[in-house]
C-alpha cells in the first residue's frame, strides 16, 4: 500500500500540507481552536466552521479530507488546552 508521507491518500496529505503550511489557512484554523479550547464554541462546530470556510478544493485540486482536518484540529485543541 502506498502511503503519501503517512497519510493515506493524496487528499489527505494535500490537506495536511494546505492547513499547516498556508499562513492564511493556517490561522484560520487556529481560531477556531481557540475558541473551543475556550469553549466559546464545541469541537464539532469549530471543525464544521473550518469546513465551511474551506474553498471547495485545495489549491492543488484536492479535495479537503475532513478525517484529516479533524485530526490536525484535535493535534492543535490538546496542544493548546495544554499550554493554556
Amino acid at each position: 500500500m502506498t502511503t503519501y508521507n503517512g497519510y493515506e491518500s493524496w487528499d489527505h496529505w494535500n490537506t495536511a500540507l494546505w492547513l499547516n503550511n498556508d499562513e492564511k489557512l493556517y490561522s484560520m484554523m487556529m481560531e477556531e481552536v481557540e475558541q473551543a479550547v475556550y469553549k466559546q464554541q464545541s469541537i464539532a462546530d469549530a471543525v464544521g466552521s473550518i469546513i465551511k470556510q474551506l474553498p471547495e478544493q485545495t489549491p492543488d485540486g484536492a479535495v479537503w479530507q475532513g478525517a484529516t482536518i479533524t485530526e490536525l484540529f484535535l493535534e492543535n485543541y490538546n496542544e493548546m488546552l495544554q499550554h493554556s
